[in-house]
């Protein structure tokens, strides 16, 4: 019974570290260092390097763990916010894409993309490697 709480709060942290916009916080670099906190803190080491990001905002005001439980948008390749141009840039380089991330969570749950995305040891999906 202890290891199955274990298990239970382990699954909690690593749901906690699913950021807003789909990346897993908990294989970022900054985070293993202790230099960032994830983005769904509010201390002055949550999300840094990320201070520009206006998803967060959005989903703290919405009230959402991520932009998986947005309804504004019927994906989240629509949405200004989440979509600008130098994000779609940036993923076209380093060939990932965290909207995939978006939507494992919408398909399969916030528990299934940790595993996922632990397994892997990735913040976020990269193309052609699934």
């Amino acid at each position: 019974m202890e290891e199955n709480v274990a298990n239970q709060i382990d699954r909690s942290t690593q749901i906690g570290l699913i950021s807003y916009c789909g990346f897993y916080c908990g294989a970022c670099p900054k985070y293993i260092k202790g230099d960032c906190q994830g983005c769904k803190g509010d201390s002055p080491k949550c999300a840094v390097g990320y201070k520009a990001c206006k998803v967060r905002p959005c989903c703290i005001e919405k009230g959402i763990n991520s932009c998986a439980d947005c309804d504004e948008y019927t994906s989240v390749k629509d949405c200004k916010i989440y979509n600008p141009l130098m994000i779609r840039f940036g993923q076209f380089i380093t060939r990932t894409n965290r909207r995939k991330g978006i939507e494992m969570i919408k398909e399969k749950g916030e528990s299934e993309f940790a595993k996922y995305m632990i397994d892997k040891n990735w913040v976020t999906i990269k193309l052609g490697k699934q």
